[in-house]
């Protein structure tokens, strides 16, 4: 069974118990949150999930990016199926991330269009900067939109991230 951060009973009933309530006004997880786990718990019985581990879900446009834990170590085709299951199941389209450093995440949030560089820049007031360089003949690969995508790293990593679309021309230079 798939490990979801609300009781199961919660989740079906959609009436939360002191526990999961708490969660959803501490600001750690949103209403999303309990209708992805329901989703997730409907789909485990049709798919293995086992090892599975649900962290978070986030919404762009009609975009859900769900984060999850060990979720490569089920095969490709059931990740497919997976991706298209709850994607049925929520109304709208359904991208499946697997948690881990900031960079993994990127690259995973950017494919099927390809990256070309991801660089930390240290600000003189002591912050930082994570800068996503994407070839810009790519941007109609994107799945979201450049802004969006920078938007989201950001809540995903409480980074301050910068998406620069980059001219091959540049390059070169």
């Amino acid at each position: 069974m798939v490990k979801i951060p609300f009781c199961e009973f919660c989740v079906k009933t959609r009436v939360l118990c002191q526990k999961c309530q708490s969660l959803i006004d501490s600001g750690r997880y949103q209403w999303l949150d309990v209708e992805v786990s329901d989703a997730l718990l409907k789909v485990s019985k049709k798919i293995n999930l086992a090892d599975v581990e649900y962290v978070k879900s986030y919404e762009v446009d009609d975009l859900v990016i769900v984060l999850m834990r060990n979720v490569k170590r089920i095969p490709r085709g059931a990740y497919v199926q997976l991706e298209k299951e709850l994607s049925s199941q929520l109304g709208r389209s359904v991208k499946i991330v697997e948690h881990g450093n900031v960079n993994e995440v990127i690259a995973q949030l950017v494919s099927p269009a390809r990256l070309l560089t991801i660089s930390t820049s240290w600000l003189p007031d002591g912050t930082t900067e994570t800068v996503v360089k994407i070839p810009s003949r790519e941007l109609r690969r994107l799945p979201i939109r450049p802004e969006r995508l920078q938007a989201i790293i950001g809540q995903i990593s409480g980074a301050n991230v910068k998406v620069e679309l980059v001219r091959e021309r540049e390059l070169r230079a």
